[in-house]
């Protein structure tokens, strides 16, 4: 006998009994589940097992099981997929998405994770949904894989990538100027000599925000050193920048020949304060620092770090308002931009 089609089935029930139980409560038990939908401890124990990777359940030994999720009637189902490694800028939208939708009762969210090397997005469970928001590198999205969102049955955003000619909807910061705009920033507050940590594994995301960025500096007449952190992919970035700007620094006898540093990642700022107080290095006084962050990061280093960031905020009701549009008929898709900004901390000193 084939169980997929029954374990489907019951994980479809289950999905929908969830809605009686907000979060925190306790679900039916094991007994009552197997009498109330008539199914085989097997096919309940994959179905458990399935809810329970998606965090819709959590089991407690001897105790029972209990709801991850408070659903809402009538509400739209919308599902956030991101890839499952260390990234601020996945927790910080899924947050924020969160939210969003704790104060809007059209919506309800869920969140689940897959492997971007090994996971084809093929493999995403999208059918019980309204809607699908999507977090993923571009470049690691196949012709096959766009071919298949843009055929989905459910609207699709795309965040922070270009859908090119196919009819998927996206939501874009504008990271082409973000480069410029720090740039300019520092440039304003008298810096000439500027250093770009270069924290990220090779990406065109990172190769052109250090382009835009030499390119301000050339136009504004200050001097830009890279430092290459030579990070590969699923490395963290933080250490990879502690090590680059430490060994950059050794070479030099302890030397900082320049007055501020632009990140490129602003998760990696901790690793580069931590390298330049080895050398004695104050910041600001001695050194600044800015880094290219969402508007939470940095928000407790010490001191706070002033960065380039994208308004995650605006981000998130730009793809949900977008959504509503599509789900009801208004439109098929669509593209919307939302502006980087400067948000100004103490790590940054002006010498002007």
């Amino acid at each position: 006998m084939k169980l997929e089609p029954q374990v489907e089935r019951l994980y479809i029930e289950l999905d929908r009994a969830l809605d009686q139980f907000p979060a925190g409560s306790k679900f039916f038990s094991v007994r009552q589940i197997m009498t109330k939908f008539n199914c085989h401890r097997g096919v309940l124990d994959s179905v458990l097992n399935r809810m329970e990777n998606e965090q819709l359940i959590s089991r407690i030994p001897q105790v029972g099981i209990f709801s991850n999720v408070s659903r809402k009637p009538n509400a739209y189902r919308v599902l956030f997929a991101a890839p499952d490694h260390p990234s601020n800028l996945t927790q910080e939208w899924a947050r924020c998405a969160g939210i969003y939708v704790e104060n809007n009762p059209r919506w309800q969210l869920n969140k689940t994770l897959f492997e971007p090397h090994h996971d084809s997005l093929a493999g995403l469970r999208v059918s019980e949904y309204d809607a699908l928001i999507l977090l993923h590198d571009a470049e690691r999205i196949s012709t096959e894989e766009m071919l298949w969102l843009a055929q989905l049955h459910i609207p699709t955003v795309l965040l922070n990538a270009d859908t090119g000619s196919f009819e998927i909807s996206c939501v874009n910061s504008t990271d082409d100027i973000s480069a410029q705009q720090a740039c300019h920033y520092l440039v304003s507050r008298g810096h000439r000599h500027l250093a770009i940590v270069q924290s990220e594994p090779p990406h065109p995301i990172a190769e052109r925000r250090i382009r835009n960025f030499c390119h301000s500096a050339q136009m504004l007449g200050a001097e830009v050193r890279i430092i290459d952190c030579h990070t590969t992919p699923d490395e963290y970035s933080r250490y990879r920048a502690y090590q680059g700007v430490k060994d950059y620094l050794a070479a030099r006898n302890g030397v900082a020949d320049f007055t501020a540093i632009y990140i490129i990642s602003g998760e990696s700022a901790s690793g580069v304060m931590a390298a330049l107080r080895e050398y004695n290095y104050e910041i600001p006084d001695d050194v600044s620092i800015l880094g290219h962050a969402s508007t939470r990061e940095g928000e407790f280093l010490h001191p706070p770090l002033t960065a380039v960031c994208f308004d995650l905020n605006s981000e998130v009701k730009a793809a949900f308002e977008g959504l509503a549009a599509c789900l009801s008929g208004e439109q098929k898709f669509f593209h919307a931009l939302v502006p980087t900004r400067i948000v100004e901390r103490e790590s940054v000193r002006n010498i002007s």
